[in-house]
């Protein structure tokens, strides 16, 4: 398990860095991965009972949406990856100075300076969908651990967190509609069984087999490839999103 950085290197850290970021603007990422029927978000451990979203403060030399891409990246070691901004958190009530001063007493910090992360903060909400099977999980510098949840079995979260996932969740429901974007959770190639099964676990409810198909072949999308090996009945064919 990684070991955070002690109180006075985050603090002399964050005092030589406040320059090179956008004040008061940061991006929170609720990566999505699917394994063996269930839907998972990547978590980051603060400490023993507290679990955080990956996020991070935008660079002045570069964009929200490049401030996202690279937080991702640093987190999974995964470019390129399916990602939406769906939300802007940046209401009255986001005030946390008083639960960040504990959180950094937990490191050790006396709390007598206050640092610019503990100013308030509007916070972009960016969500990603990313083949786990090819993801490094790695934690940053507040983070004892980075490991995947299931996303209906969430830990006690950080800050407003869970209301950030969820609010996340419920984007990613509403554009499943009307885009199959539930393919980027799988591998390139897969069978539509196994898609059908990403969609019953984002909705969290199950969903008429025949009528998923029909509306998949409909978007005419999926380039149909060889069959798959190894399955004692009807061997189901592979797919690709190919158009």
């Amino acid at each position: 398990m990684k070991k955070p950085m002690n109180a006075k290197e985050l603090v002399q850290l964050f005092k030589k860095s406040e320059h090179l970021f956008l004040p008061n603007i940061s991006v929170d990422s609720v990566i999505f991965g699917y394994e063996q029927g269930q839907l998972q978000v990547l978590l980051l451990q603060v400490d023993e009972n507290t679990w955080m979203l990956p996020g991070g403060y935008v660079y002045k030399t570069e964009s929200v949406d490049e401030a996202a891409h690279r937080n991702i990246y640093e987190r999974i070691a995964l470019k390129n990856t399916f990602l939406k901004q769906y939300a802007v958190f940046g209401g009255v009530d986001r005030d946390f100075k008083l639960k960040l001063k504990n959180m950094f007493q937990q490191f050790g910090h006396d709390g007598s300076e206050e640092l610019w992360i503990q100013q308030r903060f509007v916070s972009i909400g960016y969500y990603a969908l990313v083949d786990k099977a090819k993801t490094y999980p790695k934690p940053n510098l507040f983070a004892k651990a980075c490991a995947w949840h299931n996303v209906y079995e969430l830990p006690k979260l950080l800050l407003d967190h869970k209301k950030i996932i969820l609010k996340a969740l419920a984007s990613f429901r509403t554009d499943l509609e009307h885009n199959p974007i539930g393919y980027h959770l799988l591998s390139t190639k897969f069978t539509m069984p196994e898609l059908h099964q990403v969609f019953e676990s984002v909705h969290d409810k199950q969903m008429d087999r025949s009528r998923f198909q029909k509306k998949m072949f409909g978007y005419a999308v999926f380039e149909r490839l060889e069959r798959k090996e190894g399955v004692a009945h009807r061997r189901p064919y592979y797919y690709r999103h190919g158009k």
